[in-house]
C-alpha cells in the first residue's frame, strides 16, 4: 500500500523549473527533425521560469527568508538553468535556418554560464552568418577553452571569411593568448626581412617554418654575457638563434662576447634590421610560422621561452601561407563587444545596428514621452527575432514605468529579472527605483 505523503508527491504538478528544463531538453532533441516543433517547446520553456524566484532555486531560511548570500546562489543557479534554455533555443532556431535569433540565443547562454562546447556551438552559427571576425575572437578567448580536433576547423574557416593569410597563426594567438600574461608580447603584424639582410656567416637571413630566436644587443653590450647565458640554457633544441646589435657598426662589442664563450650563434646584417624588430636591447623576438606571429620575450627568458617556443612548433592543420584567399591587408583585431548600456539605463538588443523602432522608443523615453516608449519596448520584446531578449525588455520597460511614476510596479519588474548580461546595472535600477528594498521572500 502507498503511503498518503507519497500518493501526495506522486500526484504534485512538476515545478515550472523541472517543466521549463524538461522541454528544454524535448526541444533539443527534435530541433533535427521536427525544428519548428522544436523552438515552440524551446519558447515555452523560456516562458515558464521568465521570472526569477529565488525560493524554487535554494532552499528558504527561517520564516522564508533569503539573506543576501543565499540569494546570490539563487540567482547564480537560476542563471545556469536559464542558459539551458537559451541554448536549446538557439538549437532550435538554428535548425530552421533563422540564425541570426539563434546566435542572440547561444550568446546569451554563453554569458550565462560559459562552456567550450558553448562557445564552439556559437561560433559555427555565427561562421554560418558571415561573421568570421566574431567567431575567431571567440575562439581565440578563454571561453573556448584552446584549440580542439572539434574547434580547429572552425579556425580554417574563420581564417577564410576574414581573408587572413593564416589559419595555423590564428590557432597559435589562441594558445598563446591562453598564457600567463606579463613575460611575453604577441605583436599583431607580421615580420618581414628585407631581401638583402644577410648573416654573418656569409649566407642570406631568412626565416623558416620553425620558429627563429633573435636577441637584440645594446652597442656596449652591458648584458650580453648574463642574457647570453640564459639564453643558452633556455633555448630549446634545434632552435636557430640569431643576434641582432643595436645599429650597423655597434657589433664589435656583441661579437667578442660570441668569441669568448664560444657562442656559435651568427650575427645578422643590415641598415633596417633594428627599426623593423622594434626590440629593446635584451630581449627576444620568436619568429614564429615564417614571422607571421611574431612574440616579443623580455628577460628572464626561462618563464616563457620554452613555452612559447613549443606552441609555435606545433602543426594543427595543413596549409600554403598565405592563404589563397589572402586579402593582403592588416586583420580587424578590435575587440568585438554588443551594444554597451545607454546613458539613461536602457537596455540596448543583442546587436548593431539597432532596428528603427528601438530608436523611437529611446527617443520618447528621453522626451518624457514614457508611455510611447513603454509600447515601443512591449512591441520590440513580441518580435521573434531575439533582438530584445526578456531581461533586457523587462529592463526598460521598468525604467519606463518609473517614468510614468509607476515606481512599485517598476520595482517588482526588476526584482524578478535575473538573467540579464546587465545584471548588475539591473540591480542599480533597482536602488534609483526604489527605497528600503527587500528582497522577494517567494
Amino acid at each position: 500500500m502507498i503511503a498518503p505523503a507519497l500518493l501526495l508527491l506522486l500526484a504534485a504538478p512538476p515545478s515550472p523549473v523541472d517543466e521549463a528544463e524538461r522541454l528544454a531538453a524535448e526541444a533539443t532533441r527534435a530541433a533535427e527533425t521536427r525544428p519548428a516543433e522544436a523552438v515552440a517547446l524551446a519558447r515555452r520553456a523560456l516562458a515558464a521560469t521568465n521570472e526569477f524566484d529565488p525560493i524554487a532555486f535554494v532552499h528558504a531560511g527561517r520564516k522564508g527568508e533569503v539573506v543576501e548570500d543565499t540569494f546570490q546562489a539563487a540567482r547564480a543557479a537560476y542563471r545556469q538553468h536559464r542558459a539551458r534554455l537559451y541554448e536549446a533555443a538557439g538549437l532550435a532556431l538554428d535548425a530552421t535556418g533563422r540564425h541570426d535569433a539563434a546566435a542572440r540565443h547561444l550568446r546569451r547562454a554563453l554569458v550565462l554560464d560559459p562552456s567550450p562546447a558553448r562557445a564552439i556551438t556559437l561560433a559555427r552559427t555565427l561562421l554560418t552568418l558571415s561573421r568570421g571576425r566574431e567567431a575567431l575572437a571567440l575562439l581565440e578567448s578563454p571561453a573556448a577553452g584552446g584549440p580542439t580536433a572539434e574547434s580547429i576547423p572552425l579556425f580554417e574557416l574563420a581564417a577564410d571569411d576574414e581573408f587572413l593569410p593564416s589559419a595555423q597563426a590564428e590557432i597559435d594567438r589562441a594558445r598563446l593568448r591562453a598564457l600567463p600574461a606579463g613575460s611575453f608580447e604577441l605583436r599583431d603584424e607580421p615580420l618581414k626581412i628585407p631581401a638583402e639582410a644577410k648573416l654573418s656567416t656569409g649566407g642570406p637571413l631568412r626565416l623558416e617554418a620553425t620558429p627563429v630566436i633573435f636577441y637584440m644587443a645594446s652597442a656596449s653590450c652591458r648584458t650580453c654575457t648574463e642574457d647570453l647565458e640564459a639564453l643558452a640554457r633556455s633555448i630549446p633544441a634545434g632552435t636557430r638563434v640569431v643576434m641582432v646589435p643595436e645599429g650597423p657598426e655597434k657589433d664589435r662589442a656583441l661579437r667578442q662576447v660570441l668569441q669568448l664563450y664560444k657562442y656559435p650563434w651568427p650575427v645578422a646584417l643590415g641598415p633596417s634590421l633594428t627599426s623593423l624588430l622594434r626590440l629593446e636591447p635584451g630581449w627576444l623576438l620568436v619568429a614564429g610560422r615564417a614571422g607571421w606571429v611574431p612574440v616579443m620575450i623580455k628577460p628572464p627568458y626561462s618563464a616563457a621561452l620554452n613555452t612559447v617556443v613549443n606552441v609555435l612548433s606545433r602543426t594543427d592543420l595543413t596549409e600554403t601561407v598565405p592563404r589563397k584567399g589572402w586579402n593582403m591587408r592588416p586583420p580587424d583585431r578590435a575587440p568585438v563587444q554588443p551594444p554597451a548600456l545607454l546613458p539613461e539605463g536602457l537596455a540596448p538588443g543583442e546587436d548593431e545596428p539597432a532596428p528603427a523602432e528601438f530608436t523611437q522608443a529611446v527617443a520618447a523615453y528621453r522626451a518624457g514621452r514614457y508611455a510611447e516608449a513603454l509600447r515601443g519596448f512591449d512591441a520590440l520584446a513580441a518580435r521573434d527575432d531575439g533582438w530584445l531578449l526578456a531581461p533586457e525588455a523587462r529592463l526598460d520597460r521598468a525604467l519606463a514605468m518609473a517614468g510614468q511614476g509607476r515606481r512599485e510596479e517598476a520595482r517588482r519588474l526588476l526584482l524578478r529579472i535575473g538573467d540579464s548580461r546587465f545584471q548588475e546595472d539591473v540591480d542599480r535600477a533597482l536602488e534609483k527605483v526604489g527605497s528600503g528594498i527587500k528582497r522577494p521572500s517567494s
